[in-house]
């Protein structure tokens, strides 16, 4: 960069007629990063009365209209969901068979609870799905939509506090044929507004999530299963990464129809955590 290049923040996005970017800081802006050395944490705080509120949406049925199929195995996950977040404290709700319009408002109510007094705030989406849409009984609506009711402008009391978000749903339609491995060990006081999120998906964008109609699906068997042996003693992303490690390694489809026989899967964690999660103090 030459010495007498204005220095100055710009987004990476493209210029309309030479001007500069609405989202640019003038060469005049001063930024001052570092100028609160304050002794911040780096771990959530739960000093609060109760850890949070955990909504479960367990989708199963669905109108003829929609083309999708019963959703056997579902009941198991919602509820080992419950079991396990109860036992960490939550207060959990399970809303069966919702419509799209019943979710909206479900979600749009918890996004309006006042939540001083909570510590986080979880919501787990069991249903069909497709790249960027989850399925209520009666039609499809934006993740987008109902993730960002919770975004620090709209839900004042979650502002700095976590918000986690476990999706099990399809997220399109491509197959994991897997691969043979050779591996012998398998403080500010003005934060973004889409800070503090995760989001745990089932599958990677773009693939099929796999369900069990017995045992429910892989990802919330392993989700489950990763939170009651590690929920007192891990952080969240290294128990992720477990439940990334047991759906990868241990689950492969067996099935009888044409080309779905013997797939894989790995979810995808995508973390806007701004401090380490830990569901213990």
């Amino acid at each position: 960069m030459s010495s007498n290049a204005a220095v100055q923040d710009c987004t990476d996005a493209r210029r309309d007629n030479g001007e500069q970017s609405a989202g640019s800081l003038s060469a005049s802006s001063t930024m001052d990063v570092d100028a609160k050395s304050s002794s911040h944490s780096f771990r959530y705080s739960l000093n609060f009365p109760s850890i949070g509120q955990c909504i479960i949406i367990n989708n199963k049925n669905f109108d003829r209209t929609t083309g999708m199929n019963q959703r056997n195995g579902t009941d198991v996950d919602a509820a080992n969901a419950m079991k396990v977040f109860s036992k960490l404290g939550y207060k959990v709700k399970v809303y069966n068979d919702q419509t799209v319009d019943q979710m909206k408002q479900v979600l749009i109510a918890a996004s309006k609870d006042d939540h001083s007094h909570s510590a986080s705030f979880v919501c787990i989406l069991l249903s069909h799905g497709d790249e960027g849409v989850f399925f209520g009984t009666d039609g499809f609506v934006e993740l987008k939509y109902l993730t960002s009711l919770f975004r620090g402008d709209r839900c004042k009391t979650l502002v700095g506090k976590p918000k986690l978000f476990f999706i099990q749903a399809c997220r399109g339609t491509e197959l994991d044929g897997g691969i043979e491995s050779d591996n012998p060990d398998d403080g500010t006081t003005k934060i973004p507004v889409e800070a503090d999120f995760l989001y745990a998906f089932s599958t990677a964008p773009g693939y099929y999530s796999w369900r069990n109609t017995m045992s429910g699906s892989w990802f919330m068997q392993s989700l489950c299963e990763a939170i009651s042996k590690y929920g007192k003693e891990l952080e969240i992303l290294h128990i992720m990464t477990r439940v990334n490690h047991k759906v990868a390694v241990e689950f492969e489809s067996i099935s009888n129809s044409p080309g779905f026989h013997a797939k894989k899967q790995i979810p995808c964690i995508v973390s806007m955590l701004t401090k380490e999660m830990y569901f213990f103090s």
